[in-house]
């Protein structure tokens, strides 16, 4: 049994009980340094680093985690330098994110705070899980809920 599975549902683990992140969803923002900002003060992911190059460039790589397990990269759009290619463009992308069920409702009167559009009211969602989900500002969609996968 690992720390995560001994600690309370409801308290946010510290970041040296978790394990390093297995899978790194990536976005791309037009305006990353907002996002950044967003991304923390709204929706709760703790910065662990931020790459900038030169002086004044743009944000070209960070690291988000998420307090409840995993992370997330993300850097500023740069066409004809993606590492994706063509695909992933801003505002493309969609992630889950995992939480107690009173984190979940934090983040999303936050969310209806900042004025963000909400695609899917917090509900019940008939298999367990309670869940919402928006769209940041660039358009990205988020679905925050209580449904942490099957056999978890």
């Amino acid at each position: 049994m690992t720390a995560d599975e001994n600690a309370d549902e409801n308290e946010t683990p510290e970041p040296s009980r978790r394990a390093a992140p297995g899978v790194w969803p990536t976005l791309t923002y037009r305006d990353a340094d907002a996002a950044l900002g967003y991304l923390v003060d709204v929706v709760g992911f703790v910065v662990s680093e931020v790459h900038r190059g030169d002086s004044g460039r743009p944000v070209e790589h960070a690291e988000l985690l998420w307090p409840y397990g995993g992370g997330l990269m993300l850097g500023s759009d740069q066409p004809g330098n993606r590492w994706s290619g063509e695909i992933g463009q801003p505002g493309t992308s969609t992630a889950y994110l995992a939480a107690p069920v009173a984190t979940v409702a934090d983040v999303a009167g936050r969310v209806a705070g900042a004025g963000w559009t909400i695609s899917q009211p917090l509900a019940d969602t008939g298999y367990g899980a309670v869940g919402f989900t928006f769209l940041d500002p660039e358009g990205n969609a988020w679905n925050l809920g209580t449904y942490r996968g099957a056999g978890f």
